[in-house]
């Protein structure tokens, strides 16, 4: 029997802000940048994180989104990356906690070649979107380059192009289960009833979500909440998935009809005032 995601089985271990905490204690976020025409995507990962309690959300950009994040939102740290040179030296100098790669990233063998650089020389990413449908014909490549410390968050299309070999007449279940002998990572396959899967093959179903979920960006918002919730000192990566998976979807059954990913981001103080009161669930 599978079980059920409730907070029960990772409140004990959420990483809330201490009183004697300060910015740089509760850890950098560092979110690749989208394209011009999908910095929302950016936008919408990088207050999710902040939201959820990380100390900052440093973005990577380039000369033409520059002055976009800098205007739509003034607390996010921003910082040119020219090419993959610059990145490299940025990764060795720059004291991250996790890193974000996808949302409105591209699909191209640019950043393809970013994504393989990020994945060898972090040790917490989240992997989204375009990040995973850019190793299409490369796919033995990015499952070697996946482990423990990983998370892919990809829906069903996502899950079908970077697993063509997975049969589709299996359970989503068994989808996942087949996926993570590949990979030895942790997944979060979305969908109705979202799957949760750890690298050593745990695996939890969330029902605690809305339809009204299926909405432009929401899964943008997703990873940039567990961005904020995994690294040193904070959540396991499979912990934080559950927490991050739960809290979005609670969010949605409280807010219902009409509800849009800005929404699900303004909402993220609510949620976690309220599962702080559950001293014990």
């Amino acid at each position: 029997m599978l079980l059920k995601n409730t907070p029960k089985l990772w409140l004990n271990k959420f990483p809330w802000k201490h009183k004697l905490g300060h910015k740089y204690s509760r850890g950098k976020v560092v979110i690749y940048g989208a394209k011009k025409e999908f910095t929302g995507a950016t936008i919408l990962a990088a207050e999710a994180s902040l939201r959820t309690g990380t100390g900052s959300v440093k973005v990577l950009c380039n000369r033409e989104t520059l002055n976009i994040f800098s205007t739509k939102f003034s607390s996010i740290l921003k910082k040119e990356i020219k090419d993959v040179k610059e990145l490299k030296k940025f990764i060795k100098n720059e004291k991250i906690t996790s890193f974000l790669i996808g949302p409105g990233a591209g699909s191209n063998k640019k950043i393809k070649e970013i994504t393989k650089l990020i994945l060898k020389k972090v040790k917490y990413v989240v992997i989204d979107a375009d990040a995973l449908t850019c190793f299409k014909n490369d796919l033995k490549l990015l499952y070697s380059l996946l482990d423990k410390n990983k998370i892919i968050t990809p829906h069903m299309g996502e899950f079908q192009t970077i697993f063509p070999k997975i049969k589709k007449k299996l359970s989503n279940v068994n989808k996942v289960l087949n996926a993570v002998k590949l990979t030895k990572t942790n997944i979060i396959l979305k969908g109705a009833n979202t799957i949760i899967a750890s690298h050593d093959k745990k695996v939890i179903i969330n029902k605690h979500a809305s339809p009204e979920l299926a909405v432009i960006g929401s899964g943008d918002v997703l990873s940039g909440i567990i961005a904020s919730l995994i690294g040193e000192k904070k959540m396991k990566p499979f912990d934080a998935a559950c927490a991050s998976v739960w809290i979005h979807g609670d969010i949605a059954k409280r807010y219902g009809k009409g509800l849009i990913a800005e929404d699900i981001v303004s909402e993220i103080p609510a949620t976690l005032k309220k599962i702080k009161k559950w001293k014990k669930y």
